[in-house]
């Protein structure tokens, strides 16, 4: 049961984009469209997955033993920008459209501040492998959702009558304030 309290905890009360503030430079940068938001989430996804895992791997079997934890920034750091080059080689190979689409957003994902806070708020709240590997798949998911609803009101938004003071960045931010409120909504459900 704990387990799928921390992913919902982290994909829709705790949402790292509504909640946390965290990856909010590719939540307004990539979410123009709904197929490349979807393909930028599913890439935040495995990564964060994955960095989740990996991090807590090394700070609770390497660094916590022998007493390094002073390094942790850059084991973490070390090993996001791993798991983003695992991506990138991937969908340059397989995905050639996407991985054209995403530009410079791919590399991006390296300094994605969602994913080194979800790997070190892992670390913070004391969680268990199996909590970490949930809350790393519950971020990324969360991202998802968030970074999708932006990228599906964007392209409806291009087929509305908005104020000629608001186009552009004014909409998109006051989108984005109305989307925040709506996610608080469920603050208070879970931890």
């Amino acid at each position: 049961m704990s387990l799928i309290v921390i992913f919902l905890s982290i994909a829709l009360v705790n949402n790292l984009v509504f909640m946390k503030f965290l990856g909010i430079c590719p939540y307004l940068g990539v979410s123009k469209k709904t197929d490349m938001a979807f393909g930028m989430g599913l890439a935040v996804t495995f990564v964060l997955t994955l960095s989740a895992t990996m991090t807590w791997i090394i700070n609770n079997l390497v660094l916590v033993p022998l007493n390094l934890e002073f390094t942790k920034y850059i084991a973490f750091i070390l090993v996001i920008a791993s798991m983003v080059q695992l991506v990138e080689m991937y969908l340059r190979k397989f995905y050639k459209a996407l991985y054209q689409s995403f530009g410079i957003f791919l590399p991006l994902i390296t300094t994605n501040c969602a994913i080194l806070g979800t790997c070190l708020f892992i670390d913070l709240w004391g969680y268990n492998f199996m909590e970490a590997v949930v809350a790393g798949f519950g971020g990324g998911l969360g991202f998802t959702l968030a970074i999708c609803i932006m990228a599906g009101i964007r392209e409806q938004l291009e087929l509305a009558d908005v104020p000629r003071a608001l186009e552009g960045a004014g909409i998109t931010l006051v989108t984005a304030g109305i989307l925040t409120l709506a996610f608080m909504g469920f603050s208070g459900m879970v931890r």
